[in-house]
């Protein structure tokens, strides 16, 4: 009310709304991703890809054990279980992705022929994040 008194009410909504502007430069996402607890553990399916893939980026990882993760910060250290075989295999987050519905990561393929996994090209797995590393 312009001039006057005011209502509680209308007081109190006034510093909810101040109250509000005040949190929100607060309230924004980490950047690079989200940070889970070091023996945190996710299900789901892996795939693998080719060294020429996205805009010819990848070629450059041929011969290391990287991954493509949603949300794991880059230089997040993860351990791979192929459920299938038990077999293992530790790889660095440092691309986004997988994209594909169902699927929880993307790894290189040396990653994958550790896994013993690029003749299937999708496996049930379990990740296992181990470590975080200043990226």
């Amino acid at each position: 009310m312009l001039g006057g008194k005011t209502s509680f009410r209308e007081e109190l909504t006034m510093f909810f709304f101040y109250l509000l502007f005040a949190l929100f430069p607060f309230s924004y996402p980490k950047k690079g991703g989200t940070l889970s607890p070091i023996g945190m553990k996710q299900r789901g399916f892996a795939s693998w890809y080719a060294e020429t893939g996205h805009l010819g980026k990848r070629f450059v990882k041929e011969h290391r054990f990287t991954a493509a993760h949603r949300t794991l910060p880059f230089g997040t250290y993860v351990e791979v279980q192929n459920l299938k075989n038990q077999k293992k295999v530790l790889v660095c987050i440092d691309d986004r992705g997988p994209f594909v519905r169902g699927r929880i990561i993307d790894l290189s393929k040396p990653a994958a022929e550790k896994l013993q996994m690029v003749d299937a090209g999708i496996v049930p797995v379990e990740l296992k994040v181990v470590k975080y590393s200043s990226y």
